[in-house]
């Protein structure tokens, strides 16, 4: 949930206050983008903003600095 409203700082918050392992962060982000991406395409028509929800979701992912680093 936390990539879905919170920007970078509030996320590190979070993270920090869940003790959360590298790889449950990471696994927690690709769900994040599994989500965002069904909700781009199918809300498209139906219901925009939660569209739009789905965007800026995977920009957050995307701008991220520690999983652009990833590869």
């Amino acid at each position: 949930m936390c990539w879905h409203l919170f920007d970078e700082r509030r996320r590190e918050l979070i993270r920090s206050g869940l003790d959360v392992e590298t790889a449950e962060w990471r696994r927690g982000a690709a769900w994040a983008l599994q989500q965002a991406m069904g909700l781009v395409w199918y809300y498209e028509r139906s219901n925009p903003p939660m569209s739009a929800l789905g965007l800026s979701t995977m920009r957050r992912l995307l701008h991220d600095p520690e999983l652009s680093a990833i590869g």
